[in-house]
């Protein structure tokens, strides 16, 4: 018997593909380039299941916090009190892209054309997926204004963000009992044109200037008191006299109801306590080939996934909207 080798290419004669190794090998390509453009995604709660529930949904339960007094009297006996939980259903879906290229072209390239496939999937993957995070608190309802304005309209060209808009919206988030992360601050996700007014004050510390570096969050640019900023240009903001919203440089085809803005591009920043949002997971992605297509002469690659978001605590955020 003539000896076997296993290749990354085609299965000729006793060479023979390793096909699960190689995806796998993948995979990790588009866990690794996503990873820089993952920033909303770092303050969801994290729920892994193989299996959902009826209606493809995961259950995150929630806790009802403890009341009454703890004082007893001495010759007292220490009384029991039960707990108390609700669950927060959030549904998953299927979620993938593909490309496909022709083999004359991996034999005509100069570069490894899978290999750079794998970094756009990454790249869109990333970009997806941080989107369904950031759109779920987008969804909510709590809002602030600039200058505690009464509302978008009333919005002007000198209403950037300020460090007593910072104080104020800390102080909604504290009146509603937001949890900040590890104890120490909420994180408030801005665009570079919002971050622009904060950098410029004397209470900004920045990011080089921390005491400790290792938690820094992946975007993270600095903070003024409790409350540390994350910039990305995934901030959406709605264009000036229209209700086009634009996020990432690009118009999102998206339209709101609310009036818009006669004297200035608004920008809706968002800032988050623990366990404001969460994001359930059936299925990691994984990346998937096609098989023989076209006897070979197509080569086709995916990533695919089942997962989804959505709100625990409404009140655990706030969207700040600014000029």
């Amino acid at each position: 018997m003539a000896n076997k080798t296993n290749i990354a290419g085609a299965d000729s004669g006793d060479f023979v593909q390793l096909d699960n190794v190689v995806l796998d090998v993948y995979s990790q390509e588009i866990l690794y380039q996503a990873q820089p453009a993952l920033r909303f995604e770092s303050v969801a709660v994290q729920r892994q299941e193989l299996g959902v529930m009826p209606g493809n949904n995961i259950k995150f339960l929630r806790y009802a916090s403890l009341d009454g007094d703890s004082a007893i009297a001495e010759t007292a006996e220490i009384e029991t009190d039960s707990m108390s939980t609700s669950t927060i259903e959030i549904g998953v879906g299927e979620h993938a892209k593909a490309i496909q290229v022709s083999q004359a072209l991996l034999n005509a390239s100069v570069t490894n054309v899978l290999d750079d496939a794998a970094v756009l999937l990454g790249q869109h993957y990333a970009t997806w997926r941080d989107s369904l995070v950031r759109d779920e608190l987008l969804g909510g309802t709590n809002l602030y204004y600039a200058g505690e304005s009464a509302n978008r309209a009333a919005l002007g060209a000198t209403s950037t963000f300020k460090v007593d808009d910072v104080r104020a919206v800390v102080e909604r988030l504290s009146t509603a009992k937001a949890p900040k992360f590890e104890l120490d601050a909420y994180v408030c996700f801005v665009h570079p044109h919002q971050a622009r007014y904060l950098r410029a004050d004397p209470a900004w510390v920045n990011v080089q200037l921390y005491g400790s570096v290792d938690n820094i969050r992946t975007g993270e640019i600095g903070r003024i008191e409790d409350v540390r900023f994350i910039e990305t240009t995934k901030v959406p903001y709605v264009k000036k006299n229209t209700q086009d919203i634009w996020s990432d440089g690009a118009d999102t085809g998206v339209n709101t109801s609310v009036t818009a803005n006669s004297a200035t591009d608004v920008y809706r920043s968002l800032i988050v306590g623990d366990y404001a949002v969460g994001m359930a997971e059936a299925l990691p992605v994984e990346m998937r080939d096609n098989g023989v297509i076209d006897f070979g002469r197509k080569h086709a690659l995916a990533y695919y996934g089942i997962w989804g978001s959505g709100l625990i605590e409404e009140a655990h955020s706030l969207i700040i909207e600014t000029a």
